[in-house]
């Protein structure tokens, strides 16, 4: 029976193989002979896979550009195997109806795919129009402020389109009740503030995180009016713990975009070893469970990054945007982590150790040992990325 079940299986997969490639083949009679015939063989040689072939199809009839598509196709190889997300931009703007263009530099698919993720995400958060219950939020907070929460999923979208950061992917998060989130308004600017449930009696409501356009970090007087606003205190333990996170652990912040991606690919988690022997301290293999998954780590992504500069006899930190790889953003963040620890992993014999994201749990562990002959451990904690506490 099991023999049978496998042949069957195969027939099936075979057969709709075999319904792929007849499309394709049909799709190439519609172009002109020039442009078909090496197409055509370079799949029956198959020295192209019908994806690939589909993709490109599909963006010579979205640009309306047919005789460009042999140039496109080489391209487009090249575009993938640096990480940037041309198959992307073509299937979303193949659903949008917009029109591409086969001659776009890198930098602007890189934009497109932002735009276009952005559309996206809010068509899809407005075609489900989830409402939210916030009400053991407002149970302790004030009945009127400066301000609303986001009270549906459509609102949660518009929010994130219109502070341009990823706020949009806290939707999960507030349909199981673990936070909420508000718009607040200081002097005209419109700050996005993530709140959740402490079970204190006495500070019921923590204040999480506090983020205005492209994830622009308030000022201190602008924190204090906020926190006044909804009538929490914040000269808590709580609220410092927030602001030093915030202000410090620039990497959760990282960490906070990379999570959606990792999870909407079915990653599990994700390993970073690095080693300082020679004295030179290097991040070495970063690897994704399970393994099928790895290629998300050449996926593009926006998220904020600390600047740092001498000015005036001291260091001034300054929080800003930038797009990079999902690999190279788990490089510098754990270089970020390592330092915050204080440890010396890379002088004399070097230190070794792994970061470990553990993607549903929405967790970070970092293990730092130190060679003196024989390694001693010096470093060995778990913290939750959105809160930054320590799990114990």
């Amino acid at each position: 029976m099991d023999g049978t079940r496998h042949q069957s299986g195969r027939f099936i997969a075979e057969g709709s193989d075999m319904t792929e490639r007849k499309m394709i083949k049909e799709r190439l009679q519609t172009l002109p002979t020039k442009i078909a015939v090496p197409f055509r063989s370079l799949l029956e040689a198959e020295q192209i896979t019908e994806e690939t072939l589909n993709t490109v199809l599909d963006a010579g009839e979205l640009s309306q550009q047919p005789h460009l598509m042999l140039g496109f196709a080489i391209a487009y190889l090249h575009l993938r195997g640096q990480g940037v997300p041309v198959h992307d931009v073509v299937s979303m703007a193949k659903e949008q109806g917009r029109r591409i263009s086969l001659t776009w530099s890198s930098k602007r698919w890189q934009q497109e795919h932002e735009r276009l993720s952005r559309v996206s995400t809010l068509e899809r958060l407005t075609k489900t129009n989830a409402q939210y219950d916030l009400s053991k939020f407002e149970a302790h907070l004030p009945a009127d402020f400066s301000g609303y929460f986001i009270r549906s999923s459509r609102r949660l979208g518009m929010e994130g389109l219109r502070q341009r950061h990823c706020v949009a992917s806290y939707h999960h998060k507030i349909m199981t009740g673990d936070c909420a989130i508000a718009a607040i308004f200081v002097d005209g600017q419109r700050w996005t503030v993530e709140m959740v449930v402490t079970g204190h009696s006495e500070i019921p409501i923590r204040i999480v995180q506090i983020k205005s356009r492209f994830n622009q970090l308030p000022s201190h007087a602008v924190r204090e009016i906020i926190y006044e606003i909804l009538g929490i205190s914040a000269n808590s333990p709580l609220a410092e713990a927030e602001q030093t996170r915030e202000q410090n652990n620039q990497y959760l912040n990282v960490l906070q975009c990379l999570l959606p991606v990792l999870r909407e690919r079915g990653v599990q988690s994700v390993h970073v070893d690095f080693d300082g022997v020679g004295d030179s301290g290097s991040i070495g293999q970063i690897e994704c469970t399970p393994g099928e998954h790895g290629d998300v780590l050449n996926e593009i992504i926006e998220h904020p990054a600390t600047q740092r500069s001498f000015e005036d006899g001291r260091w001034v930190s300054r929080v800003h945007q930038t797009r990079q790889t999902l690999r190279e953003a788990l490089e510098e963040l754990t270089y970020e982590y390592l330092e915050e620890t204080g440890v010396d992993w890379y002088n004399n014999d070097g230190g070794y150790g792994e970061l470990i994201v553990d993607v549903p749990q929405g967790s970070v562990f970092l293990d730092v040992n130190v060679r003196f002959t024989e390694a001693t451990n010096e470093v060995h904690q778990e913290r939750d990325i959105v809160t930054g506490l320590d799990i114990a």
